[in-house]
């Protein structure tokens, strides 16, 4: 087997444990069952925004300092804080421990861009980088699909209470766990650690030494010792300038920091909406989140394999495909604010959640391959953060109704909208390539 699918499959299989949690799908009806007894006002207003804020606050930390561990350690943090979580939320539940199990939710979320950037900072190719994502992409989505299915057999036809589903999500966690110590390290980084030489060379400076490397012209000499903070500061501009002054590069990053601040929003206060629904007419609207969430998991999941062999010329075709996912997204979101009909949101939620995962795969790739040198960890990690400071603002403003209070359901009007607004600016692009060519 070639050395890049072992360490594709090593990741994968992380991916596909760490995304095991069952009680995901039922997280909501879990803190509101008689067994914890939190009303959907303290869930929505008190316990999931501290998620989003405590997101935003660690992943500045996760991303400075992913590079100089070598991204192992960051990646078995991921699933250690995600086993505090759970054993935070096992019974008895406060509304203290729950607060700070979302701590420890967010610490997970923030260390998420260590195993995708372990696998880049791995494999050396670039050409392969469409194919691996697309393969973790699927496998982390396959897990999620798993742990719906199992979440919805569990409750309608096992009749498992939802506290029993903390303590196997759990069981995922350790599983993850185990298989990040299997991981095989990485010895060099391009900030902290950079490569050793093994022929006497002369010395290159850093703005040559990855263009030198990945032209194969031989190995290179640079320093063994630790950069000085400063000089490393220096470099994370100098990458951060070299990012976003490339227009390719820019539009990307612009797409992630809205549609994945977006998809945070939803993946969070799905639970709320599919709540107030089932609430209104229990009879017609009975509640299927785990399967739901199977099928959504599982076509982005397919979607991801298929987007990462799929042998397209992106620079040329990316406004098109950008454009049309981005106003099915628009659409789909802006249904789930129009309708009673829970079924309805359940099929708006599975293709907003195909369509976006199609994207993401592309995005992530095509921005992976293009970067001017090695710095996945920390160009991700800043548009993870901006994702997430767009996120917590939608959360400020409108979940927690410090601007106005506003219901579950607009507040998926306005995601839906930002979506929309997105869908114009690629409509833009498009006209405007066309013009010039």
């Amino acid at each position: 087997m070639e050395e890049w699918l072992k360490i594709t499959l090593c990741v994968s299989l992380f991916a596909t444990f760490r995304d095991f949690r069952p009680v995901d799908s039922f997280y909501t009806s879990y803190l509101t069952s008689p067994a914890v007894n939190f009303t959907a006002e303290q869930v929505t207003e008190d316990i999931y925004p501290i998620n989003s804020y405590a997101t935003t606050s660690l992943i500045i930390i996760m991303f400075l300092v992913t590079d100089y561990v070598l991204y192992k350690p960051i990646v078995m943090l991921d699933a250690l804080s995600s086993m505090v979580m759970f054993l935070l939320v096992l019974e008895p539940v406060t509304l203290f421990k729950s607060k700070l199990s979302m701590v420890f939710l967010g610490l997970t979320s923030a260390s998420e861009l260590a195993y995708m950037s372990y696998a880049y900072a791995k494999i050396r190719d670039r050409k392969l980088y469409q194919k691996m994502t697309g393969i973790v992409r699927g496998s982390n989505l396959l897990g999620k699909c798993l742990s719906s299915t199992f979440a919805q057999i569990a409750v309608s036809v096992l009749h498992i209470e939802y506290g029993l589903l903390v303590y196997i999500s759990l069981a995922g966690s350790i599983v993850a766990l185990a298989f990040s110590f299997f991981l095989p390290p990485v010895n060099v980084s391009i900030y902290f650690h950079p490569e050793s030489p093994k022929t006497a060379k002369p010395k290159v400076n850093y703005s040559t030494f990855h263009n030198h490397c990945h032209k194969d012209l031989g190995p290179c000499l640079v320093e063994k010792s630790p950069k000085p903070v400063r000089v490393v500061f220096d470099q994370l501009y100098s990458e951060l300038r070299d990012a976003y002054t490339n227009p390719y590069l820019l539009k990307y990053g612009i797409w992630f920091a809205f549609a994945t601040g977006v998809y945070f929003q939803v993946m969070t206060y799905n639970d709320v909406l599919y709540l107030k629904l089932n609430e209104r007419n229990p009879v017609n609207n009975k509640l299927y989140n785990g399967g739901v969430d199977a099928l959504a998991f599982i076509s982005g999941a397919l979607s991801s394999y298929f987007i990462g062999f799929l042998k397209v010329n992106w620079k040329s075709t990316s406004d098109l495909f950008f454009f049309v996912g981005s106003l099915l997204s628009c659409i789909t979101l802006c249904v789930c604010y129009v309708t009673t009909s829970l079924n309805l949101v359940y099929i708006m939620y599975i293709m907003f959640c195909f369509v976006f995962q199609s994207m993401n795969v592309v995005a992530r790739s095509e921005t992976a391959k293009n970067l001017k040198h090695d710095s996945f960890a920390f160009i991700f990690g800043v548009v993870f953060f901006i994702s997430l400071v767009v996120s917590s603002v939608f959360t400020y403003l409108f979940v927690q109704g410090t601007i106005v209070a506003v219901p579950v359901n607009v507040q998926f009007l306005i995601y839906g909208l930002i979506n929309g607004g997105l869908a114009i600016w690629f409509f833009f692009e498009m006209c405007k390539k066309k013009m010039c060519s």
